[in-house]
């Protein structure tokens, strides 16, 4: 089998973001929500000059600076975190969010200055102290001061990169602002809070080991009449690879290509996908960590009106076979990158992550079952965001938790804490060492789908017999032998992202091939037949297609 591997190395790749954002490259953002009014149109990712070369070198740093406070620093991997506020530490369980180790992180540091400002060049300097105790060679910025910093506006900010190789939990701080010249500042200005915190501190980052591991599949679409494929470029792949990076709490994201899939039968509900992931996934007996992700091209943006679509489960490996996923994959124009599909993407693993949709007032569609739990007003992402790829900021107020079906999506801290857990869990399983016990016995399974309309699709194929905790009653299966005998079978029950449809997967006691009469038997104990006609042979399927 035919597979391509990214992974998320990057070396230095936040300095290079950064470059990209000094004054003569401005990173201007098309993020930026349109009702969070003018003075919010500005949330873009410009910096502001970043000393370096023959400049440094020409640098004078003078006494402590006058007349400028600190008034907070801000570590930044995709969600904002306050670690000092003025010059005091703020320790980790006063936190908002979780800081990962081994991973890019933005430093910003936020300043006031005295009535009586007169413009004029700002040193800052970074000190960090290595977890043994060693001082790295201060980073150092110069700044041109005019007024207060703008946490909306790069430029106006210092901010300071830390690689991931130097983010590593026992990693301390310390920041100072000086005078640029050997000369004091203006007697008219007092001293204040010009070195922050008081003295090195560390910066908080967790020890937690945290990766993802993505199998993306093509679908070869043959039913239509001139068949579609997905051509993924590796700028597509690494576009997806970023996304997905940027927005959850990683130091590593492996994506893996598969060879394309044929798909022969009509498809009216992107769902159906979900079966054919399941019994991709169970065939080749992938890791239960990771997660299968449908690419389908039908030369439009939405089959149905759906983009997207995943099953919501649980953090457990019994769980592995919901770890599914679609997307429609579309590009308006052939060249322009595929920028939908990949934030459609994020959504819709977040949804196999076991998170629901956040509720936003001015979506163009209506999201269904929102979480009531999502702690900020109209979806609103709460505190800055900044992507560690793409040097791009994002307004607390501007932007939408990308759970939202709002514009200007990106992670907010509440969100980034959630997905923390499950990556936590899931990326525990590869290094606990050999299983206990035998696993779970190979049995035939009937896959189905119940769509809000009534209509239900139905697969089978072999997996892994379900654990007897997750089988319910809401849905049963009865199967006939065609002697008289029946057979009862409990089934997992589990919701879509769309909050109104359900996939089924009951294991059976016989083949396909030994059953001549299929009955589903829901909640109220009302009988639905299954056409044994209709159900569709998945084993059958991927062997003609090996």
């Amino acid at each position: 089998m035919s597979r391509d591997k990214l992974s998320s190395s990057s070396p230095r790749a936040l300095a290079w973001a950064l470059a990209l954002c000094s004054p003569s490259f401005a990173c201007t953002s098309d993020e930026v929500s349109a009702d969070s009014g003018a003075d919010e149109a500005d949330e873009s990712g410009e910096s502001g000059e970043e000393s370096g070369g023959e400049e440094e070198e020409q640098l004078v740093i003078g006494p402590p600076a006058v007349g400028i406070d600190i008034v907070e620093v801000e570590a930044n991997q995709g969600t904002g975190v306050a670690i000092s506020a003025g010059a005091a530490w703020i320790p980790a369980d006063e936190r908002n969010a979780y800081l990962v180790r081994n991973r890019d992180t933005l430093l910003r540091v936020q300043y006031s200055v005295a009535e009586g400002w007169e413009p004029r060049e700002i040193i800052a300097q970074l000190h960090l102290e290595t977890p043994d105790g060693e001082r790295l060679e201060p980073r150092v910025q110069a700044l041109t001061v005019e007024a207060d910093s703008d946490p909306r506006k790069l430029a106006t900010s210092f901010y300071f990169p830390i690689y991931a190789d130097e983010a590593l939990p026992g990693t301390k701080y310390w920041i100072e602002l000086r005078e640029s010249g050997e000369e004091a500042g203006p007697a008219s200005l007092a001293e204040g809070v010009n070195a922050s915190p008081a003295d090195f501190a560390e910066i908080g980052y967790e020890s937690t080991t945290l990766e993802m591991k993505v199998m993306l599949v093509p679908i070869d679409y043959t039913y239509l009449a001139e068949p579609t494929s997905v051509d993924l470029s590796e700028d597509d792949l690494a576009l997806f690879e970023a996304e997905l990076l940027q927005q959850n709490p990683l130091q590593s994201v492996e994506f893996t290509v598969h060879e394309p899939i044929e798909y022969d039968t009509q498809l009216t509900n992107l769902g159906t996908l979900l079966g054919v992931m399941s019994a991709l996934r169970s065939e080749e007996q992938a890791e239960a960590n990771v997660y299968y992700h449908a690419l389908l091209n039908i030369r439009a943006p939405a089959l149905s009106h759906v983009a997207g679509i995943a099953q919501l489960n649980d953090a457990s490996k019994e769980a592995a076979l919901g770890r599914v996923a679609a997307t429609v994959y579309y590009k308006y124009e052939e060249d322009a990158p595929a920028g939908g599909s990949a934030r459609t993407f994020v959504h819709e693993v977040g949804h196999n992550q076991g998170l629901r949709h956040v509720y936003c007032p001015n979506a163009a569609t209506e999201a269904a079952g929102t979480d009531p739990a999502y702690p900020h007003d109209g979806g609103k992402i709460g505190v800055y965001g900044f992507g560690i790829r793409s040097a791009q900021l994002y307004s607390p107020t501007g932007s939408h938790d990308y759970m939202t079906y709002c514009a200007n999506s990106w992670v907010s801290d509440w969100t980034w804490n959630k997905t923390f857990a499950r990556i936590e869990t899931l990326t525990s399983w590869d290094y606990e060492g050999a299983a206990e016990g035998e696993a779970a016995a190979e049995v035939p399974l009937l896959w189905g789908l119940i769509s809000p309309d009534g209509s239900e699709q139905w697969m089978s194929f072999r997996g892994p017999a379900p654990h007897p905790e997750q089988l319910s009653a809401k849905q049963r299966i009865l199967a006939s032998d065609g002697q008289g005998g029946q057979r009862e079978s409990l089934a997992v029950v589990s919701p879509l992202s769309d909050d109104a449809s359900e996939v089924i997967i009951a294991p059976l006691e016989l083949d396909l091939d030994e059953i001549d009469a299929l009955t589903r038997v829901d909640w109220r104990g009302e009988q639905h037949a299954i056409d044994l006609a209709r159900v569709e042979r998945r084993d059958r399927a991927l062997s003609a297609a090996r």
